[in-house]
């Protein structure tokens, strides 16, 4: 494999899926402090979050806080009712 083969993999996935390059990803890592936004773990490849409907990037999670936001945002309005 050619040197750099998997950062252009990962950066053509990142532009495909979010509309962000791998230079985005990794300056938003470094905002970030290499930390969750949510919960503030420390983790070197945190995940991409975004607006399922407008596309917007939130910002970087780790994978905990990742799945509980999209579980989160499909079922809320059914959670919301049942804590009522």
């Amino acid at each position: 494999k050619l040197p750099g083969y998997k950062d252009k993999i990962r950066n053509a996935h990142l532009k495909r899926s979010y509309g962000i390059t791998l230079k985005e990803y990794n300056d938003m890592l470094i905002c970030q402090n290499y930390k969750c936004k949510i919960c503030g773990v420390d983790k070197e490849k945190l995940h991409v979050d975004h607006c399922h409907t407008t596309g917007k990037v939130r910002g970087l999670l780790c994978i905990y806080c990742n799945s509980m936001l999209g579980w989160y945002e499909r079922f809320k309005n059914n959670a919301e009712a049942y804590l009522k």
